[in-house]
């Protein structure tokens, strides 16, 4: 073949083109692939999530009678008029732990056929029957329990108390007192000086300060009794 043959140049045009063309072809049916793989994850994905989405729908749909039950039964025992609360949403530690499932029907007659287990915190408080296929519901509260303190006072000086201290015992011993003010209030007074044991009642929702006469010496024993809370959580499981 010489230099002057006409076909030379255009085989060899034609097969850089070829080449080409079959490199175009590889990488477009590579991205094609690579679009149907992302397509078929997206499709097994949302086909995942939507049917835990159904299940856990249709799971609610078809227990609303325990459901509602345990919402009411949560929210009759956390009302502030409820026997187990101090005030709403703050429970009677005492109270909780002398419930039993007859208190339980009484205060929540709906309850009456139902099985039903309350929980607080880490353990059981009340359970009758078996009520572990039945619905769950929880709320945050609060659980308030007395915890009686003791300290001992100087009578020339104040001392400042927690609120939540409803009642104040005082020992006066061999203290020369005349008079006790709580909060700038006269709570106890005798000429010639108190003697014992007094008791004395007081705002729970003030912090108090208990102060003696300017004349007073000796030391004085305060007892009280503060509400002490502590945060959980509230557990109702009702299989009606």
């Amino acid at each position: 073949m010489t230099a002057s043959d006409p076909t030379v140049g255009t085989v060899d045009v034609d097969r850089d083109h070829d080449r080409n063309r079959d490199s175009g072809t590889d990488r477009g049916q590579a991205n094609l692939a690579a679009l149907v793989a992302a397509l078929v994850v997206l499709t097994a994905t949302t086909g995942v999530t939507l049917a835990l989405a159904d299940g856990a729908l249709a799971g609610a749909d078809r227990r609303p009678t325990e459901r509602r039950a345990a919402v009411a039964t949560t929210d009759r025992l956390t009302a502030a008029d409820s026997p187990l609360t101090r005030r709403a949403n703050v429970l009677n530690a005492n109270a909780v732990d002398a419930l039993t499932p007859d208190d339980l029907v009484e205060h929540v007659p709906p309850l009456t056929n139902a099985a039903v287990r309350i929980r607080l915190g880490d353990r059981a408080v009340v359970e009758r029957g078996d009520p572990d296929d039945g619905v769950t519901f929880r709320r945050i509260v609060l659980v308030a329990a007395p915890e009686e303190r003791t300290r001992t006072v100087d009578a020339n000086r104040s001392l400042a108390l927690p609120r939540r201290t409803g009642t104040l015992r005082l020992d006066f011993g061999d203290a020369a007192v005349e008079t006790v003010h709580v909060n700038g209030r006269v709570v106890l007074h005798r000429p010639g000086g108190l003697r014992g044991v007094e008791t004395v009642s007081a705002s729970r929702r003030e912090t108090l300060t208990v102060a003696f006469d300017e004349n007073a010496t000796g030391q004085v024993a305060v007892t009280y009794v503060p509400e002490v809370t502590h945060k959980t959580t509230l557990e109702v499981t009702v299989d009606a």
